[in-house]
């Protein structure tokens, strides 16, 4: 199976094809998430589905990187998207946040640095 990187919140055309590079040698494709598809799951998204065009658009309120079936290359694919330029969270699809609409997901990642902070 062809995992995707899910890729919100970048619009700069370098750190977009960067990223591309980035996943290609993993078997990954990349997939920019415009704010009219931030209304979709993650699920939906990982499906290869887009919003109508007259879809509203979504204010995801920061960048985030989600992995969808690359989980087996985590440990190299990370870094070799920090060195491309993708320095936000990042996350694994899951069967749990598979339902969850991006902003769901960025706002439980916030969530979880706070929260790691305060322990650390």
């Amino acid at each position: 199976m062809e995992g995707t990187l899910l890729l919100f919140g970048y619009d700069q055309l370098p750190v977009i094809l960067a990223a591309e590079a980035a996943v290609r040698p993993f078997g990954g494709k990349l997939q920019v998430v415009g704010p009219r598809s931030c209304g979709l799951t993650l699920g939906q998204l990982a499906a290869g589905a887009s919003a109508p065009p007259d879809a509203a658009p979504v204010a995801l309120g920061g960048q985030m990187a989600v992995l969808c079936g690359l989980d087996r290359h985590v440990d190299d694919l990370i870094p070799a998207l920090q060195k491309a330029g993708i320095l936000c969270p990042k996350a694994v699809l899951t069967e749990t946040n598979r339902s969850w609409t991006p902003s769901a997901l960025l706002a439980e990642l916030h969530r979880e640095r706070t929260a790691l902070k305060r322990r650390g």
